[in-house]
């Protein structure tokens, strides 16, 4: 970890003296406007997860001009059990040696001195630049290649570093712990590590990808994984999912984005999504999401079943029945009963997706427009206009009519904070 140092930068004779904090971990800040996505495909026995994240500053170690870009790729080699890590950077070298000085160390004397050390003892760069530390991670010398080039019109030094990590396990603990990234780089919280995994066999994972990339303008990642789980589970043919999150996030609010995505068995439908303030269904799908400020529950919960039957469904099953079984006709009174419940449910039901149809469309021009005041109130107004008339032609209820002119009103409320 990189402790906190004066930067001290001589220009035209003067000295100017700016304090700088930052982390050899590369450590992002909560609060530069990220915007993190999870992916949350469940089966019996195995889980998918893809994580993403964007954010549009650059972070602290690039803004103060010791790096220019930094970028890494881990992936798991499943038949030899070992992750094949690369990283690659460019650094300012009179600035990046400069602050390397009020670290406490002791700046080289010269590029080549900088070079040979790297090529000798590359596992300090390791542990210094990305905070991997290679006896924890088994890292054999013999795998890890260095690339080190100066370019001196430019003073920039470039610098490619690959290796195998052959502890496994011990990789992703460093990801898990205290939403530490690989190594212990610092991604924004909550990682997926702000879940419970427990259910997740970790040491067992059948895929494994990892990419980051950090530039003047902004940075990225993506994390994918496929392992052993049991997450889902089934109870007839109802299936449930339920995530926990980590004490240290459930009941607090973070500076970012999230927006959580499950999909659940193809054949089944969402019948329950809690927290229901968080959520919005359609058919085997749920999303979750958490904006700036608002705070994370104890939990995610999800049940889904056999999709509700239509009306046609329903009517061939009473046909069905009446043709095998001539007496039907004794209970064709009963018969015209189900099939206007049927009718009415059908109703029902349509009504239900008209309404979360709606209230999707509320939040996708939220999401697009709430940086856009006058267009998000038009936008408001248009769609508000549609709601009423979806009301008045009975494609919606009472109740349903109320919540979305409400979550309209809830909108553009918090668009003026």
């Amino acid at each position: 970890m990189k402790k906190s140092f004066k930067k001290k930068w001589l220009s035209f004779g003067l000295l100017f003296l700016v304090l700088l904090s930052f982390r050899a971990i590369r450590s992002i800040s909560y609060d530069l406007g990220w915007s993190i996505y999870d992916d949350i495909t469940p089966t019996i026995g195995h889980i998918e997860w893809v994580e993403g994240g964007e954010s549009l500053q650059s972070p602290s170690w690039i803004a103060d001009g010791r790096w220019i870009r930094a970028n890494s790729r881990q992936i798991l080699v499943k038949s030899e059990n070992y992750i094949f890590a690369s990283f690659n950077e460019e650094i300012d070298w009179e600035v990046w040696n400069a602050a390397f000085e009020y670290e406490g160390r002791h700046p080289y004397d010269s590029f080549e001195a900088f070079k040979g050390e790297l090529k000798t003892h590359p596992e300090w760069w390791l542990e210094y630049s990305w905070g991997l530390v290679a006896d924890w991670l088994d890292i054999p010398s013999d795998t890890i290649n260095v690339g080190v080039e100066y370019d001196t019109s430019s003073g920039r030094v470039f610098i490619s570093i690959t290796c195998y990590i052959t502890n496994v396990p011990a990789y992703f603990m460093a990801a898990e712990r205290e939403s530490m990234g690989i190594g212990g780089k610092k991604l924004p919280t909550p990682l997926f590590a702000g879940f419970d995994l427990t259910g997740i066999y970790l040491g067992d994972f059948e895929a494994l990808q990892w990419h980051e990339d950090h530039a003047i303008g902004g940075e990225n990642y993506r994390i994918y994984f496929k392992a052993p789980a049991s997450i889902l589970t089934q109870s007839q043919d109802t299936y449930s999912i339920l995530f926990y999150v980590t004490p240290r996030i459930a009941g607090k609010s973070q500076d970012l984005y999230r927006s959580i995505h499950i999909v659940m068995p193809s054949d089944t439908e969402i019948s329950e999504a809690l927290p229901s303030e968080y959520a919005v269904l359609t058919e085997n799908n749920v999303k979750f999401t958490v904006r700036p400020g608002e705070w994370y529950p104890e939990y995610f919960s999800v049940k889904s079943g056999p999709p509700v039957k239509d009306l046609g469904e329903v009517f061939s099953e009473i046909l069905w029945v009446w043709l095998a079984d001539p007496n039907a006709w004794l209970g064709i009174g009963s018969t015209i009963a189900i099939v206007y419940a049927a009718f009415q449910g059908k109703r029902l039901w349509d009504k239900r997706k008209t309404y979360y149809r709606l209230y999707r469309s509320i939040v996708s021009i939220y999401d697009r427009y709430s940086q856009d005041r006058a267009k998000l109130t038009q936008e408001i107004k248009n769609l508000s206009d549609s709601i009423t008339k979806y009301f008045i032609e009975d494609q919606i209820n009472d109740d349903q009519f109320d919540k979305l002119l409400t979550r309209c009103d809830d909108l553009l409320e918090r668009a003026k904070e």
